[in-house]
């Protein structure tokens, strides 16, 4: 009654909420489905019965927006049955339900067709593998003439070259996502009629720079490109788009083979406000000084820039993580890797006269490259492919048959760290002071040296507006006097607080300290320096990890954390998260309290009872009732900042034990998602304790010593993974059990 008594709005908000938390149950829904509902959004809401949801085109007549993404519940029954009632229908997002199928958009036998296709404008199927080409192209676009968006990722074997062509160029559509459609080849973009797409997603998919080309010339109103992991794009594909879509505004060109000539053609896109360029391993730090080129006053950024009076792009969001990660040195939760034994583009130059196996550097090559990716890439986004180790070195090079020696030579570095005026520390101020109206979220994790103080006081003075920010801090100089490394580290103190104080719009930061100690990294952090941070990323160095200490700092007093990710946490005792919901106060009570009894029993004259028995009993007492956890509000204000987050993320922690992750459970309210990683003492109790304490959770990972253990709400169900060492001789099965 009081939910029915609400008005309109708060019954939405309160949805809203509900849905975020993965709280919304069948008890809330009826009253929010109503002839007034006209967008509803129950995405990831996989707990909900399928009943309930088989009402919902009968009761929201008026529904425009309907989100089920991730519901995997949903069935064709509850699909048909919404477009049959709901002529006023919009939107209609459907990706990541499995069981939906040609017959959800055809109408039933001896039934008049369905009114809610006629108005439809945008559908995502993604993830939907049971609907075929024929019932896409039969019942959807045929019975759908308004539509101008569509979402198609992932369905591999619904997409061919044929089915994307007409996609492309004959619906009319405005948005198109093909991504993970592996089917699809440069056929599909043959240049016909003019198309009228304005954004389209192509991630992860078999194209080249001639599709792209093709497709650049007869889309003139394009604004969002996405190839994200297009391994065969390179910067042709780039200038075709500067060159043809003047329009364009989003591009993503991540996991591709781009260099930095692609930057010097991104800058002439006058209305272009977000690149993404990470994982781009065949570029180089050359970009930031590309991109800080381009003046906004129509004057060059710093004297000898190679060009003419180039406006600034109003960049929003710059990306460029782990930029020409080839040549870099990654920090990880373990051992660094080794140095790379050489830029594939140079060997053309340096190997002189027969290769022999034993001079060859693509078995060293092999070795080294996997542990230089991000920790899970894209299928597709892997540097060159296998192919390097089939045909014989010496005949690649005579007929051309290796992949990688007839790539383009990677272009020489045009950074000299050595020198002061050339290092990235240097473009990165350039960068700012270019952008400094317009930029809102800047990610440059991964690239080495082009952090310092005076950087980081360019980016407090010159973005007050930002948002995200992602950077790594360089390794010290080993050969400095431990007074110029005190400054070091005072200076860069400095300049995170005067970000902390200038950026008051700042709500998510990564900094990565892996190669460097992290004490002066993590002092600035305590609040009420970044007062509105949202989410939190801290990669401590790998001497010593982050300690209890540091930790408490950080988290004290801080409300409205989100998103917490903590790496190389080795110095975290196990004592930590118990202290902090009182248990170790409890345990010392308990254990006085069995002393007593023992000692009570020794005066009376009974047998004296064992001081570690966990439940002492008097022969002439009944067994104690069986207690209700009982949870209780951590009194810690460390411990308070934990009961906002939602995502939380704990690496390299050696210590935990069960008790400690059973604590951890209990402060971790409202987390949906938590992962592990790392912490070899760690069983499936740690698991079970997530399950109980947090009462929201979507999903929990444990990476113990030899076994990896999951849960997903989706499934309802435990997953164990064994790890198996790798060798030649031992194959078979991959251990995995479900209950």
């Amino acid at each position: 009654p009081r939910l029915s008594g609400l008005p309109r709005y708060a019954l939405e908000a309160l949805l809203e909420i509900l849905v975020a938390r993965n709280a919304l149950n069948d008890n809330v829904l009826p009253h929010v489905l109503t002839r007034q509902t006209s967008s509803l959004c129950l995405q990831g809401a996989s707990q909900l019965r399928r009943c309930l949801l088989n009402t919902i085109g009968r009761s929201c007549p008026n529904l425009q927006v309907l989100d089920l993404r991730s519901c995997q519940q949903v069935d064709n029954r509850i699909v048909r049955d919404v477009l049959q009632h709901c002529e006023r229908l919009k939107a209609l997002r459907l990706e990541g339900c499995p069981k939906i199928s040609d017959s959800a958009f055809a109408p039933a036998l001896w039934r008049p067709p369905l009114a809610g296709l006629l108005g439809l404008e945008e559908l995502s199927i993604g993830k939907c593998g049971q609907v075929t080409a024929e019932g896409l192209m039969g019942y959807v676009m045929k019975g759908a003439p308004f539509l101008k968006s569509l979402c198609l990722a992932f369905c591999r074997l619904m997409i061919t070259d044929e089915v994307a062509s007409e996609l492309l160029y004959s619906f009319g559509l405005e948005s198109l996502d093909l991504s993970f459609c592996a089917q699809i080849t440069d056929a599909s973009f043959n240049a016909r009629s003019g198309a009228m797409l304005r954004e389209l997603h192509i991630a992860n998919t078999q194209v080249s720079d001639v599709a792209v080309e093709n497709f650049a010339s007869c889309a003139p109103h394009l604004q969002v490109f996405n190839a994200s992991g297009v391994m065969r794009l390179t910067d042709r594909s780039v200038a075709a788009l500067a060159d043809s879509c003047k329009l364009l505004r989003s591009l993503c060109v991540c996991h591709t083979q781009i260099t930095d000539t692609a930057f010097e053609a991104m800058i002439r896109c006058a209305n272009l406000e977000r690149i993404d360029a990470s994982w781009c391993l065949r570029s180089t730090p050359k970009a930031l000084k590309i991109l800080a080129s381009a003046s906004s006053t129509g004057q060059d950024s710093y004297a000898g820039s190679p060009c003419d009076h180039q406006q600034a792009p109003p960049l929003c969001e710059l990306n460029l993580e782990h930029l020409g990660a080839i040549s870099l040195e990654i920090g990880g939760d373990g051992v660094a890797p080794a140095e790379a034994p050489g830029s594939p583009g140079n060997w053309k130059r340096t190997v002189k006269g027969p290769i022999s196996s034993t001079s060859s550097p693509i078995p060293s090559l092999l070795n080294w490259l996997p542990s230089r990716l991000p920790p899970e890439p894209p299928s597709m986004s892997l540097p060159p492919p296998a192919q390097l180790i089939s045909p014989p070195l010496a005949r690649a090079r005579t007929t051309g048959d290796d992949y990688l020696l007839n790539m383009d030579p990677l272009p020489p570095s045009a950074v000299d760290v050595s020198s002061p005026g050339q290092s990235p520390s240097v473009f990165l101020k350039q960068l700012v002071s270019t952008y400094a109206s317009s930029l809102q979220r800047l990610l440059l994790d991964g690239i080495r040296n082009a952090v310092d103080a005076e950087a980081l006081h360019a980016i407090a003075s010159n973005c007050p507006a930002l948002q995200q920010l992602a950077l790594t801090f360089s390794a010290t100089v080993r050969n400095g006097s431990p007074a110029t490394l005190q400054g070091n580290d005072a200076a860069l103190e400095g300049g995170l607080r005067a970000i902390g104080a200038s950026c008051n719009s700042l709500t998510s930061l990564s900094l990565d300290s892996t190669a460097r100690p992290h004490r002066a990294l993590s002092a600035p952090l305590a609040p009420p320096s970044f007062g509105a941070l949202r989410s939190l990323s801290l990669a401590c160095s790998r001497a010593g990890g982050l300690l209890d200490g540091e930790l408490e700092m950080i988290l004290h007093d801080r409300t409205g954390l989100e998103n917490l990710e903590l790496r190389n946490c080795e110095g975290l005792s196990d004592s930590l998260f118990q202290r902090w919901t009182n248990r170790e106060c409890k345990d010392q009570l308990r254990v006085v309290e069995q002393l007593d009894e023992a000692l009570l029993s020794s005066i009376l004259g009974m047998a004296p009872l064992d001081p570690l028995d966990p439940n002492p009993l008097l022969p002439q007492e009944a067994p104690p009732p069986r207690t209700t956890r009982r949870r209780q509000i951590p009194k810690c204000a460390s411990a308070l900042a934990l009961r906002s987050v939602t995502s939380f993320s704990l690496c390299g922690a050696t210590s935990l034990s069960d008790g400690s992750v059973d604590a951890l459970a209990e402060l971790l309210h409202d987390a949906q998602t938590v992962h592990l990683r790392g912490c070899p003492l760690l069983t499936e109790h740690s698991l079970q304790s997530f399950r109980k304490g947090c009462r929201f959770l979507r999903s929990a990972t444990i990476v113990a010593r030899d076994r990896t253990l999951s849960w997903t709400a989706a499934t309802s169900g435990v997953k164990r993974h064994r790890h198996q060492r790798s060798s030649f001789h031992n194959s078979g099965s991959s251990g995995t059990e479900s209950n």
